[in-house]
């Protein structure tokens, strides 16, 4: 992705696939985020810029990616793949996680509160849902690596 490109995201602001975070919370909140764009169109969740989209960059781009990796990796499951990039705009570093449309759904969120129950997210305009029982079956069934 090019600079143009990614001001241009900013300014459209958070959408069914575009996601900003201002800081990394939590593990579990980022898995939340990578769940909900795998099990729908895929998008992209960048990292520094605020709600009201001013660039506020991240502390440190390596912690960040540390931590984005153990989000996909211990709190989603399947196993979210991603890729990354890091910009510099306005003297400050943005990250952008970039997540296609999983083939392999639906993902869950493994929570910490261990209550067993199946969180499965999607996307819906600029949020993160839980989706529906009846949800979660289409998107068994919309698998593209699914044996037909």
């Amino acid at each position: 992705m090019y600079l143009i490109e990614l001001n241009e995201l900013i300014e459209n602001g958070e959408n069914s696939t575009v996601e900003f975070k201002r800081k990394f919370s939590s593990p579990e909140k980022i898995a939340k985020e990578m769940i909900a764009f795998a099990n729908s169109k895929g998008g992209k969740i960048l990292f520094g810029i605020d709600d009201d989209k001013s660039i506020k960059g991240v502390e440190s781009e390596k912690g960040e990616l540390e931590l984005i990796s153990t989000a996909a990796e211990f709190y989603c499951e399947p196993a979210v793949e991603y890729t990354n990039e890091i910009f510099l705009i306005r003297n400050k570093d943005v990250v952008v996680v970039n997540i296609e449309e999983s083939r392999t759904k639906p993902h869950r969120l493994i929570s910490d509160n261990d209550d067993n129950e199946m969180k499965v997210y999607v996307r819906l305009n600029d949020k993160s849902i839980l989706a529906s029982k009846e949800t979660i079956k289409i998107l068994k069934d919309s698998n593209a690596d699914s044996p037909l």
